[in-house]
């Protein structure tokens, strides 16, 4: 009994703050895809002992320790996404594709030693942007439900207040339940003194797309040198930025004309996150022999002084009988800070003369501290959500590039582990392929890589109506034009 009261106090809180920050949100903008330069991504990003590339900056900072020449940078990106959803026996797709900077930088190499017993060989500084994530998506799930619909969670809310007051509801619940009840789809029954709906139990044709698009992007501010050419530091203040759009649209159709009164309803939700922090990276990378190097990085967490959602929401309803009606949210905002987990990085790289390297890296996160606070509301809920649901999952790169002349040819492979607790929710894996052509004062890079990422959505809470299996297929094209001063 303790247990069910509980898990209704949790639904009120859920549904009456549709605008409420998630562990879901906080994970989000928590996992960083690293992008970049298409030498970078196309070694699966394994470069933190590597260096002498932009992308290492936003990594491993020591990297900017090896440029001997300055340097610009800049990276076109094409992604095209392929989601397939299944759901209660129903399978669907949904397509996504944009073209973005993947990244665009400069690094001044200034050389110190005039002699040999100067220690500090080089002394480099870098600025530009590197992209860190993509949100651009769209996903279509859709199926029957003969168990329950979206209404039942309204009404079980309002069904747990005895005696609750109908003219409360639009002032309470003004994103969701309070525009069900303006469009009829919920109302109180006097007979049976309880709110109800025309589908107590279901029974109606599911469907939602949902679409999403923007992306994390960071400019990044590096010093680094070069210490006898066997030892090599970077430090980097990185100023990162959150653009992050939803759409859904959500339909319960009677289909087959089998619910009387109910014909179908529609509801919609926009949902935008804007925000900017800051960060601190520092790394080494160590030169023993010639044939091997040892890398090691950290990030502070990074702290977002100034997030702010905006949010809205609409409903749609219509009736055997040929009435329809309509409803609309107020436009909602809230703003809070956010701060995201530290982060630690080893690397290490092989290399066979001039002809070519291996190199690898692990990568430790703890997606469990990252927390949400405010100066007008508490967070301590979802903090505790975000503390006992999520872990510091396996993650690693590993990337090889040999050289042929004028041209290298290089692959990658990376591995996000889930980071849920016991869970295999969320895990992607890429592959990676590239080429390029080297000369004295310029190159030009070209990448591919292929991303697969699987995991769970529920149309609506997840006590109510089973997961939807939801699997992303990315394929990545990636470009970059360097001139070597």
């Amino acid at each position: 009994m303790k247990r069910a009261i509980l898990n209704v106090l949790f639904l009120m809180a859920l549904v009456s703050v549709i605008n409420a920050q998630t562990a879901e949100d906080a994970l989000r903008y928590s996992r960083i895809f690293y992008g970049g330069t298409a030498r970078f991504t196309a070694t699966g990003g394994a470069f933190g002992a590597i260096g002498a590339d932009f992308s290492t900056l936003a990594t491993n900072p020591a990297g900017i320790g090896l440029y001997k020449s300055s340097e610009y940078t800049l990276s076109l990106t094409g992604m095209f996404d392929n989601s397939k959803s299944l759901y209660n026996g129903v399978e669907n797709s949904g397509h996504d594709g944009n073209f973005a900077l993947g990244n665009v930088g400069f690094v001044a190499s200034l050389p110190t030693a005039k002699h040999k017993s100067n220690a500090l060989r080089y002394l480099n500084f870098g600025f530009g942007l590197n992209r860190q994530n993509d949100f651009n998506q769209q996903t279509f799930v859709s199926g029957p439900n003969h168990t329950s619909s979206m209404l039942n969670v309204y009404t079980d809310v309002l069904n747990s207040q005895p005696g609750y007051n109908p003219n409360l509801i639009n002032y309470d619940y003004p994103f969701d339940i309070g525009l069900a009840y303006n469009t009829d789809l919920i109302y109180y029954d006097s007979l049976g003194h309880q709110y109800a709906s025309d589908m107590p139990h279901g029974g109606a044709y599911q469907e939602k797309v949902i679409t999403t698009s923007g992306s994390i992007n960071e400019m990044d501010f590096s010093l680094g040198g070069n210490v006898n050419d066997k030892l090599y530091f970077g430090f980097t203040l990185g100023v990162p930025w959150i653009r992050y759009y939803q759409s859904s649209q959500y339909f319960e159709t009677d289909r087959v004309d089998t619910i009387y009164y109910f014909k179908s309803f529609q509801y919609n939700y926009t949902y935008q996150t804007n925000g900017t922090g800051v960060n601190f990276k520092a790394g080494l990378v160590y030169r023993p022999a010639n044939w091997v190097r040892v890398g090691v990085a950290v990030h502070t967490p990074t702290y977002y002084p100034g997030m702010t959602d905006f949010w809205a929401t609409s409903m749609y309803s219509a009736f055997d009988n040929y009435n329809t009606y309509s409803s609309f949210s107020p436009q909602g905002s809230y703003d809070y800070r956010l701060t995201t987990p530290f982060r630690a990085i080893g690397s290490f790289a092989f290399f066979i003369g001039q002809i070519g390297f291996i190199s690898g890296e692990y990568e430790y996160a703890n997606y469990n501290q990252a927390r949400y606070n405010s100066s007008g509301d508490s967070y301590t809920d979802v903090n505790n959500t975000i503390k006992t649901s999520y872990t510091a999952p396996l993650n690693f790169r590993l990337g090889t590039e040999w050289r042929v002349k004028f041209m290298r040819i290089r692959g990658g492979f990376s591995y996000n582990g889930s980071p849920e607790k016991g869970g295999s929710t969320g895990e992607r894996y890429v592959i990676s392929g590239g080429v390029g052509y080297f000369s004295k004062h310029f190159f030009v890079d070209a990448s591919y890589q292929f991303a697969n990422q699987s995991s769970d959505y529920y149309m609506y809470e997840a006590a109510y109506v089973n997961p939807a299996n939801v699997t992303l297929r990315t394929s990545t094209f990636n470009t970059t034009f360097g001139l070597r001063l």
